[in-house]
């Protein structure tokens, strides 16, 4: 990989931009490898973020060019970068490694041409298994861009698949399950799953008796693959149709999830039950869903006329959670467990690895993505898993139906926690609930002076009442005496 880095940047040579940029004249146009920005105005990361992606995307990458400007006639005026020349670097620098993920540094060619400074800067091409480049604000596939001909397109929905399908995080589960075989896969659950999946669907019945096209037809479906000349259980195949619990096999044996029901409001409060959940990935759904609805409250609710039992949580938002944790876990991560809590006053869901690239909490609803593809698709056709994109949906829906808050989602490092709040959330006012909100940004604090200016018309005391009642609820905590007071969320 080194060597092809090192041809690349050899590649790249003022020389060769001086060509791009005359060629670029001559045809009145900007190129597939070259694109102009004027820069007149100062830096904008709005003008270059998408040639910083398709060019990171192009296999020879490409040149952005400071202090051209081109209007829609095709009429190129050289302006000239002025003494701007060294602030656009750095503007460029911190743009890449701040706003951009996975992109290399740019590399600068400073050029006279015809009497006036300009700047260029090559963008290289990124290997597949860091692709795509993104702008970190937009995520995948709206940040990602391509290169057709000299215009930086958008990627399309399947184009962000594709580009995941190579990467390194997405590769785990159609990897060889490590020391498994054939044998160690159940015919019976694979046949089982099968047949109800043509029901399902409506398609006829695949006859898979013979062992010819039973293995031919695991490896359609990603359950199994040729590996070395060798058909083997994929790691997808082997977690979720293993004979015995996966986790018996040391590659594997991180993956339980540990289940805890507290008596109170944190992690020191008395334990009432706790377990640890094997088996494979359909198998830790349903138990980590059992253990969530027999440690929550079972309350009688009046519906018309009639008495009906109630959980305080509603049973589709529990299964939604736990189904994402499983099929969305990052399996690379094999330093803690996926974690289940039970408080008396909310739901804990804690996963390992955080979000996939491109999704963010601002824009997991709409996400379609997951970094374990094979695990999602088969596990969606048991019916585990909801249309991509609808699960979060059905989530907030279900909470809101129960007159409960919108689940709350915690990106921090290397983990992904969802929060599912109880009943005692909802008599926040909208102070209190913008105030929490905010807390949930990793290491965020908030002083009562800032509280303050965030809401117009209201007075300090007014303020010091909400945050105290926070306070006393459990959900936040006061740090610090006098002016250097501030608060943060506890969790």
């Amino acid at each position: 990989m080194r060597i092809v880095y090192a041809y690349l940047i050899m590649a790249s040579s003022k020389e060769q931009a001086l060509e791009f940029i005359a060629e670029a004249e001559r045809n009145r146009s900007e190129l597939e490898c070259i694109e102009f920005k004027d820069m007149r105005g100062g830096f904008s990361g709005s003008s270059v973020w998408k040639s910083i992606s398709s060019f990171s995307h192009r296999p020879e990458g490409g040149y952005i060019v400071f202090g051209v400007a081109e209007d829609s006639n095709g009429t190129i005026e050289f302006v000239g970068v002025g003494d701007q020349g060294a602030r656009l670097k750095e503007s460029m620098v911190s743009f890449c490694k701040d706003d951009m993920v996975s992109c290399f540094d740019p590399i600068f060619y400073d050029i006279e041409y015809k009497g006036v400074q300009l700047l260029a800067s090559y963008i290289r091409h990124i290997p597949d298994e860091l692709k795509p480049c993104f702008r970190k604000s937009l995520g995948v596939p709206n940040g990602a861009c391509i290169r057709v001909a000299n215009v930086d397109k958008v990627i399309s929905v399947a184009e962000a698949r594709e580009f995941m399908r190579n990467s390194t995080p997405f590769k785990y589960d159609h990897l060889q399950a490590e020391d498994v075989s054939m044998d160690d896969l159940s015919s019976e659950k694979i046949v089982s799953f099968l047949e109800r999946s043509a029901q399902r669907t409506d398609r006829p019945s695949l006859q898979v008796t013979a062992v010819g096209a039973f293995r031919s037809t695991v490896r359609n479906l990603g359950i199994a693959d040729e590996f070395d000349g060798t058909v083997a259980p994929t790691r997808a195949g082997f977690l979720i149709f293993a004979t015995r619990p996966p986790q018996l096999k040391k590659a594997f044996s991180r993956y339980v999830i540990r289940c805890v029901h507290y008596k109170g409001v944190s992690p020191a409060s008395p334990i009432i039950d706790r377990q640890d959940l094997d088996g494979t990935l359909d198998n830790q759904i349903e138990a980590m869903q059992a253990f969530i609805l027999k440690s929550i409250p079972l309350q009688a609710k009046i519906v018309g006329t009639k008495r009906v039992d109630q959980y305080e949580y509603p049973p589709d938002a529990i299964r939604e959670i736990v189904a994402n944790a499983v099929i969305h876990r990052d399996y690379n991560t094999v330093e803690t467990y996926t974690q289940v809590s039970v408080f008396s006053n909310r739901i804990e869901v804690v996963n390992a690895g955080n979000l996939p690239p491109g999704i963010t909490v601002e824009n997991i609803k709409e996400s379609q993505f997951s970094r374990n593809i094979t695990i999602a698709s088969i596990l969606k056709d048991m019916n585990y898993m909801e249309e991509y994109g609808r699960g979060i949906d059905i989530v907030v829906s279900t909470m809101s139906e129960y007159g409960l808050m919108a689940p709350i989602f915690k990106n921090a490092a290397n983990t992904f926690k969802v929060i599912l709040l109880g009943k005692e959330f909802v008599n926040l006012n909208r102070r209190q609930l913008a105030v929490w909100q905010l807390l949930q940004t990793p290491d965020k604090t908030i002083t009562s002076a800032e509280c303050v200016t965030m809401f117009d018309g209201v007075s300090k005391s007014t303020v010091s009442n909400d945050l105290n009642s926070m306070v006393d609820m459990g959900l936040i905590e006061k740090v610090g005496a006098g002016p250097s007071t501030h608060y943060k969320a506890l969790y």
